[in-house]
């Protein structure tokens, strides 16, 4: 049970927030060197006061459905989707357990990534060299020969991939990352299930300015005001000032928790996304918000209390994190359906897929955990019609350009100074980069048959499951974030019951 905070004290906090808020826009203005026009945003300084927003009042509702009760069920669809909320977390139930097994077999937990490739955007600060940064190498002598191989057929380990010439490019015209061939190359080979994506310690101006230039150089101005300290993998406890910046706490009481959200909120801070955005590029915004959002969930469900030196979930952490920016917590619902589609598309060819390790166990789950997850997402129905997209005269101009985006954003991951969050960083956008390339780069009837146009590596196959499976785990911790806070409540109230005289 937490005492409630004293309105002085509360004061307090807000007006703290609220002028290190200002602090950050101007810092985000002066790197900028634009008006807010220009990066895609408009200025509400001059709007009248309002009732919480939408976006305000949708966080509240995901935090206060509890399970069974379903208080304040958030409704309706999910921004440009065919699927609503309730569906996604349905399917999830579904898809939770068969994918948290797949990604534990040999096949799915074993990746190479090239860590160690110089940023070539800006100069970095150097590395993180805190334990929880580093990444445990796997010895090569546990990898499949066909797998690291300089010279290899491809057909061996992947149906009809057909054949490509050794010195293969970073990415073809079809791909929407850089897409680095596990058969050659520099790259270190490595166990995702023994290098979990968590609470990490890296932070400060390093962290944020990687999703700082996400935001700012590729997300064809569609960009937010960013909280300077959401942007990390580590520690929110200290600001890119270097100055302790503690985590907020949610009220006990749920009246409160609207107006409390709408405090934290960019909305309030006078920025607002343009409503005329083409859909392309909402489609591509959305990506990487929920990206984000998913990795800053996952920092906060995995969080590394130094008192009790215990790995637990960190409400405060959650609702500073995503409270400060509920669209990102809806986005993470969206990459979810955007993976989903990206798999019915692509489920002949997952099916027919050779997963052999010569780990016999691993091997047969794999052939009996395939299907289950198949079988769900195509019982899911039409979630995303990517058929809408790239169309017109500029649709082909669109795509190149959105390919060129996206393909930066494997550069930048380049520039994290932290290696399990350069791993994560790389191996999730891979997964959407994939998703992608088989949305809006082949035809569904290239899925069919021999699969002899495709050209997808092992390692594409690899990051679109895990990375699926990464905001499946994204789902369940907003289910259980919003227990805690339930449980908050309750005890409150409990408390509040006890303090009444007897009758």
């Amino acid at each position: 049970q937490q005492p409630d905070v004293g309105p002085a004290k509360r004061q307090w906090l807000w007006t703290t927030l609220r002028v290190a808020a200002l602090a950050a826009a101007a810092a985000t203005a002066y790197i900028a060197r634009d008006s807010p026009h220009v990066l895609g945003l408009s200025s509400r300084s001059e709007d009248p006061p309002k009732s919480p927003s939408q976006n305000i009042g949708f966080m509240a509702q995901v935090l206060q459905k509890s399970q069974g009760q379903n208080i304040c069920k958030p409704e309706g669809f999910v921004s440009d989707t065919y699927s609503d909320f309730d569906s996604v977390e349905a399917l999830n139930h579904r898809v939770a357990r068969p994918l948290d097994k797949l990604v534990h077999t040999k096949f799915f937990r074993t990746l190479k990534v090239d860590l160690y490739k110089p940023c070539q955007l800006w100069r970095t600060e150097g590395s993180c060299f805190q334990r929880d940064c580093i990444v445990q190498p796997l010895d090569a002598s546990n990898v499949p020969a066909a797998w690291c191989a300089e010279t290899v057929d491809q057909n061996s380990f992947g149906p009809f991939l057909g054949s490509f010439p050794r010195q293969r490019p970073e990415y073809t015209d079809k791909d929407f990352a850089i897409v680095n061939d596990e058969t050659y190359g520099d790259g270190l080979w490595v166990d995702l299930v023994e290098n979990p994506e968590r609470f990490t310690g890296y932070a400060g101006a390093g962290a944020n300015a990687v999703w700082m230039s996400i935001y700012q150089d590729n997300c064809f101005g569609v960009a937010p005001y960013l909280q300077d300290t959401a942007g990390g993998w580590g520690s929110q406890l200290v600001n890119i000032d270097g100055k302790s910046m503690p985590f907020v706490q949610p009220p006990h009481k749920r009246r409160e928790l609207a107006p409390f959200l709408e405090n934290l909120a960019e909305e309030d801070r006078g920025v607002t996304l343009p409503a005329d955005v083409p859909r392309e590029y909402r489609v591509f915004y959305r990506a990487v918000s929920g990206l984000h959002a998913s990795v800053s969930t996952h920092i906060c469900a995995e969080y590394f209390n130094a008192t009790s030196e215990q790995w637990e979930p960190n409400l405060g952490c959650f609702i500073s994190r995503i409270g400060a920016f509920p669209d990102r917590l809806q986005n993470m619902y969206f990459n979810f359906v955007l993976l989903t589609r990206a798999i019915q598309k692509m489920e002949p060819y997952i099916a027919s897929y050779d997963y052999t390790t010569g780990v016999v166990k691993d091997d047969r789950a794999v052939q009996r955990l395939i299907p289950k997850v198949l079988k769900a997402v195509r019982k899911a129905g039409l979630v995303f019609d990517d058929s809408e997209l790239f169309l017109g005269s500029d649709g082909h101009e669109l795509k190149a350009e959105f390919k060129e985006n996206f393909r930066n954003i494997s550069r930048i991951m380049d520039c994290t100074g932290c290696e399990k969050c350069r791993l994560w960083g790389k191996t999730q956008t891979l997964g959407l980069a994939t998703a992608l390339k088989a949305l809006f780069s082949y035809p569904d009837r290239a899925f069919r048959g021999r699969f002899t146009s495709l050209d997808f590596k092992r390692n594409e196959v690899v990051a679109l499951i895990t990375t699926y499976f990464q905001f499946s785990r994204s789902l369940d911790a907003i289910e259980m974030f919003r227990g805690m806070y339930q449980n908050i409540v309750t005890d409150w109230r409990a408390s509040q019951a006890s303090q009444l005289p007897d009758k």
